[in-house]
């Protein structure tokens, strides 16, 4: 009864950025607050995603008619068009209804942010105009009176392949001369899917941080599961990781059968022995986990189990936590720390990428927050007339509190 009711008016969710007419229904001065939606819509392919089990198929209508339901409603829902099986399969498996409408929400978010990008990218091309034709046959002369980046200039081009080549070519000298730094990719069953997701961001991030340093590591990304979502979505951000010319190596076995042990230290927060002193000669691990719904110390008892040395960053040495605020830091914050601190060997210089919301100044309070008290009209009254009926002592303190 509801799927007619709905073929029947085509009602949609309040607010709708982009608002359309039926085609069957005549031009008319719509409501602002009342839209209708097109006829032609695009649902999931439940052949593919069900592969022919009959409860999968029905929990996945079942699901589609929620998300319906949704977006009558006026929740923050994506259009249909941009639902893709891959985010049906996502919904599927999130067990509760709040994870789900959270999980809309968040590809609304995207949905709207794509749809300015294109907007603002439209006005740019009216505002620039059409391009002026360019002339097939071009003298000599008239080359050279025009100075632009297509003619006469003095400026050399650089082009994004050029750059790359210049990046990759740090990498390449790092694999033969420089120090290795190994990334534990074996955390992948231990995330869900978007942590997973956020993961291989943080990868991408690590690789691009580590390549335009002056001094880079030698990468070597070990226990990677090829069919993961981790690596599926790392080669989604980086198309050629899987070239033999890549400059990363990607290893499916363990750091034990490519390094000496006496040699590797584990980098976890959750150890008591602080890194003081820097050591070029040890291979340091990061444990790539996103650590948001898991907050067990898997790396801590990764590594006793393994009987490698650990050690931290001597993060509450130097720093001031905020309070409320995660001493957690991502995994491309921590490699430009490492970075930092081999080159300068200076903590405090190196802990600048800790973000500054998670720190305090030296009044307590988090950096760029702190407000100067400035006293009201009538306490400025009051001080005033108690000042010249005091002593010399009340005047300085009375001058105290104004200036603290």
């Amino acid at each position: 009864m509801f799927s007619a009711f709905r073929q029947s008016s085509k009602f949609v969710r309040l607010g709708n950025l982009f608002r359309h007419q039926p085609p069957y229904l005549p031009t008319v001065n719509t409501p602002a607050f009342f839209c209708t939606e097109s006829v032609t819509t695009q649902g999931p392919n439940v052949a593919a995603i069900a592969n022919g089990d009959k409860e999968l198929e029905h929990k996945l209508k079942v699901l589609v008619l929620e998300v319906d339901v949704l977006r009558q409603e006026g929740k923050l829902v994506p259009e249909e068009s941009f639902l893709k099986d891959n985010h049906w399969k996502e919904l599927l498996k999130l067990p509760s209804y709040t994870s789900r409408r959270r999980y809309l929400e968040f590809l609304f978010k995207i949905e709207k942010k794509k749809e300015n990008k294109m907007i603002k990218k439209q006005k740019k091309k009216e505002e620039r105009g059409e391009k002026p034709e360019k002339k097939k046959e071009e003298t000599f002369e008239e080359f050279v009176s025009q100075y632009d980046l297509a003619h006469n200039s003095i400026f050399l081009r650089f082009y994004e392949t050029t750059i790359n080549q210049f990046y990759n070519n740090r990498l390449i000298q790092a694999m033969q001369f420089g120090q290795k730094l190994v990334v534990d990719c074996g955390y992948d069953n231990s995330m869900t899917d978007r942590e997973n997701k956020n993961c291989a961001k943080q990868l991408t991030f690590l690789f691009s941080e580590n390549r335009s340093h002056d001094d880079p590591f030698d990468l070597h990304y070990c226990n990677i599961n090829p069919n993961s979502i981790l690596m599926q979505s790392l080669h989604k951000h980086i198309g050629t990781v899987h070239e033999p010319w890549f400059p990363l190596h990607l290893h499916e076995s363990s750091y034990l059968d490519k390094f000496p042990k006496e040699q590797l230290v584990y980098l976890t927060p959750h150890c008591r022995e602080e890194m003081l002193e820097y050591d070029h000669d040890a291979i340091y691990i990061i444990g790539a986990i996103v650590d948001k719904v898991n907050t067990e110390p898997l790396s801590l008892a990764k590594a006793k189990r393994e009987k490698i040395r650990m050690a931290k960053l001597p993060l509450d040495r130097y720093l001031h936590w905020g309070s409320g605020s995660g001493k957690s830091l991502t995994i491309n914050q921590v490699i430009s720390i490492l970075l930092d601190v081999k080159t300068t060997g200076d903590w405090k210089y190196a802990l600048r990428h800790v973000p500054r919301r998670k720190v305090q100044d030296s009044a307590g309070k988090p950096e760029g927050q702190r407000k100067i008290w400035t006293p009201a009209k009538n306490e400025l009254s009051k001080l005033s007339y108690r000042s010249k009926n005091a002593t010399p002592n009340r005047m300085v303190k009375v001058r105290n509190i104004i200036n603290d």
